[in-house]
């Protein structure tokens, strides 16, 4: 096992891709809710001295911008799909200035949060392209995680107990393929069976993975594991080769790894309420009309300092070796602080652009809910779906999809809530898992509450209305809901 863990390894750093530091920013900002990217503005303004609020911003303008009515086309064809990011665009101004986005109050919501840790993971099976078997094995292996959300159960095991007491047949490579499916769910390191194999999918899936102190990190773990159980520090140094500065640098890269990933997400969705700021707002206008407007929530329009550009300016075809080493140095200083507050506007730019054309693809897809308000009309969606139909990276939804919320007229939903996975109608046509579970309460709740109806005769009620559906899959979407079996409903 261990040897096709480290060839998995291999493959994953054949093909990941170098990331500049201004993309690793656009990924951290995209990642960020509102109220965390306030946070970071926050921190940018005190520490770039070349960045400042842009007082002189048209407000007005930027609400225009982001609230202006779209007419979301149905189509499910991707080459229909209208690019949207004019919109975000900066018409007559400067690439110095950010725009200012929605001043529309949004306070913090109260909502409660429900849905336990395995609810949680089991949301997320419809962010991928699975099999109605493989949505089995999927679920099955997150009932089987312990509340650390690892896996100490062995594929043997699980594969025997599949067969023998649910009477689903695979094999310990097709366990082995949905695994690995699952261990790409947030948060990273969930579906890991070992702490070493745990704390390594964390540092794979970083978004600065391909950097040096991650690739010494992930060689720490790899071949120092033992090493580091025992903090052996002094043999760790002399085995990588480390300078006392790298190994500073990498005690705290290990502290950041959270060894008990389930554990950790469910404390923080396990609150019975949460202050909920919404990233996006929909609604309709007064011609009935969906409008989507990005909550820029308190964090202010951003600008170059005027006065460093005009310094700047004062020493354009200069020579500057011909300047006094202190006067030289304070120019270099202050030109490495004006290009890196135009990458950090550029970087939120490219962050408003992003969620734009998320949000924009997804009310395509899911226009009927946004008009009705009806969960039943949701439409079977992924994450590669909108990855389609934005042109977006596939990691880049994901982000977006797993920490933002949107406000409708309907209530507050977290964005990984639009995504469900596909059912099947008798005639060949797909549908969500949402409308079977819909029609399948409808059923129980009509039901002679002295003669309830089996499994067995709800697949049978169901496929009378065209759902194509198995004994098997009743039982599970009847679990999934919290409704105990026949003889338990009298």
């Amino acid at each position: 096992m261990a040897g096709k863990f480290s060839q998995i390894g291999t493959q994953v750093q054949t093909q990941a891709q170098t990331l500049t530091p201004q993309q690793l920013l656009v990924s951290q900002l995209t990642e960020m809710p509102v109220e965390a990217l306030y946070e970071r503005v926050d921190q940018e303004l005190k520490e770039n001295i070349a960045l400042e609020r842009d007082t002189d911003h048209s407000d007005d303008a930027g609400e225009m911008e982001n609230s202006e009515s779209q007419d979301y086309a149905e189509t499910n064809d991707s080459t229909d799909y209208t690019d949207y990011s004019e919109l975000s665009d900066l018409s007559g101004l400067s690439d110095d200035v950010l725009p200012g986005g929605a001043q529309k109050e949004v306070p913090e919501t109260v909502v409660g949060e429900t849905l336990s840790f395995y609810d949680q993971l089991e949301e997320q099976i419809g962010f991928f392209h699975l099999s109605d078997h493989e949505q089995e094995l999927i679920r099955y292996l997150i009932g089987s995680l312990d509340e650390d959300g690892l896996l100490h159960t062995s594929l043997q095991q699980i594969q025997d107990e599949l067969e023998v007491y649910h009477n689903i047949n695979t094999s310990q490579e097709e366990l082995e393929r949905v695994l690995a499916t699952l261990q790409e769910f947030e948060p990273a390191g969930i579906g890991a069976r070992t702490l070493q194999e745990c704390l390594l999918l964390q540092v794979r899936r970083a978004p600065d993975y391909d950097t040096p102190i991650k690739h010494k990190l992930e060689r720490l773990l790899t071949d120092h594991f033992d090493s580091l159980m025992l903090k052996h520090w002094d043999r760790i140094q002399r085995g990588l080769r480390l300078t006392d500065a790298e190994v500073s640098r990498l005690q705290h890269e290990v502290r950041r790894l959270n060894p008990r990933p389930g554990s950790s997400m469910g404390e923080a969705l396990g609150k019975n309420l949460q202050q909920i700021t919404p990233d996006f707002i929909v609604d309709t206008d007064p011609y009935g009309q969906l409008t989507m407007t990005l909550n820029r929530g308190h964090v202010p329009p951003l600008r170059v300092s005027d006065d460093d550009l005009t310094f700047l300016q004062s020493y354009e075809g200069r020579d500057l070796k011909s300047l006094p080493r202190s006067e030289r140095e304070g120019i270099l200083y202050l030109r490495e602080r004006v290009e890196k507050a135009r990458g950090f506007i550029e970087a939120l730019q490219q962050r408003h652009r992003t969620l734009t054309d998320t949000m924009h693809a997804i009310i395509r897809m899911q226009r009927p809910f946004f008009e009705s308000g009806d969960d039943t009309l949701l439409r079977p969606m992924t994450l590669e779906d909108v990855a389609t139909q934005t042109g977006l990276h596939l990691s880049t939804i994901s982000r977006v999809s797993n920490s933002k919320w949107v406000q409708t007229p309907y209530g507050i939903y977290p964005l990984r809530w639009f995504f469900t996975s596909a059912a099947r109608l008798q005639g060949g046509d797909e549908v969500s898992v949402r409308n079977i579970k819909a029609a399948l309460q409808e059923i129980i709740d009509a039901e002679d509450k002295k003669n309830p109806l089996a499994d067995e005769a709800l697949a049978r009620e169901l496929q009378q209305r065209g759902y194509d559906v198995a004994r098997r899959t009743v039982s599970k979407y009847r679990e999934a809901m919290g409704i105990p079996v026949a003889r338990l409903r009298r």
